[in-house]
């Protein structure tokens, strides 16, 4: 008998524990150079597919209007998440780089993750969200 009570005592527990409310997670991008162009925002949630478009979560773009930018995810879910963005200046929908594949286009990360020879790795640009309201600055390089 007393483990019938100990089972309905934790499964009433699990049903009135409080559940992880989705949210909105805003992501001011400064440091905008030129006052024209695109900002293509990208999250992921997972460190495979990292940078990889098809794998983001969710992903947002907006017209430049002025030196920063505010750009909104509504209803995302409590995580881990990192986040990529740019500056498509020139408005072509990509990433311009040289000829040795060096962005020729401002580029940020969460965390204001750097880049060095290569891109950041999602555990460098990793948040973490709870829910609810979160605010993030990401500083174009």
């Amino acid at each position: 008998m007393v483990h019938y009570l100990f089972a309905l005592m934790m499964t009433w527990g699990a049903m009135t524990a409080p559940k992880p409310v989705a949210g909105e997670l805003v992501v001011t991008v400064q440091n905008i150079k030129y006052n024209r162009g695109k900002i293509y925002m990208a999250v992921y949630n997972r460190k495979e597919g990292f940078l990889e478009v098809k794998n983001a979560v969710a992903t947002n773009v907006t017209k430049v209007n002025g030196n920063k930018a505010v750009i909104r995810f509504k209803n995302l879910k409590p995580g881990y998440y990192a986040i990529a963005t740019y500056h498509d200046k020139n408005n072509d929908g990509k990433m311009n780089t040289n000829m040795f594949g060096v962005p020729t286009e401002y580029y940020g990360f969460s965390r204001d993750a750097r880049a060095r020879f290569s891109a950041p790795s999602f555990e460098d640009a990793r948040i973490h969200f709870k829910g609810g309201n979160m605010r993030t600055v990401i500083n174009l390089k």
